[in-house]
């Protein structure tokens, strides 16, 4: 644990050299979600249901993106911005069947990008939460 202005991190200094922190899958959700938000307009998803489906897919863009950000910034802080972003990657797996699209590519994107959103969100939250648990047992340790 490393003292920065006179708070304790975990997730920076020599002790997470070569450790996977909540950062990297936070990063790599907002990159699912850059993508996300322009596949509507690149792979032309207008024609699904009155474009309904880039309706959906450049909104859950907007908040995945914005809430990995924060946990991208700043990793010890809100594990539920994570948790939201499994959440809205599960939705991205059924809204194609519960919806009802019928173009194969809307239906590809949405499956990958919320497989990847599902498994790097409960990854960043899972790490965060274990790591505060490592902390709190060595304080309790310690005191």
């Amino acid at each position: 644990m490393v003292t920065r202005g006179g708070e304790q991190h975990f997730w920076i200094g020599p002790g997470t050299e070569g450790a996977l922190t909540p950062s990297l899958p936070s990063s790599l959700a907002f990159v699912a979600a850059l993508w996300l938000g322009f596949a509507p307009y690149v792979l032309h998803f207008s024609q699904v249901r009155g474009g309904l489906a880039d309706g959906i897919d450049v909104l859950v863009a907007l908040v995945v993106a914005a809430l990995a950000l924060v946990r991208t910034v700043v990793p010890r802080d809100y594990p539920a911005f994570s948790v939201v972003n499994a959440v809205l990657g599960l939705w991205l797996i059924v809204a194609p069947f519960v919806l009802g699209y019928d173009l194969a590519r809307v239906i590809v994107t949405d499956l990958v990008v919320g497989v990847l959103l599902l498994g790097l969100g409960g990854l960043s939250a899972l790490l965060t939460y274990r790591q505060r648990a490592k902390a709190q047992a060595r304080d309790a340790a310690a005191a």
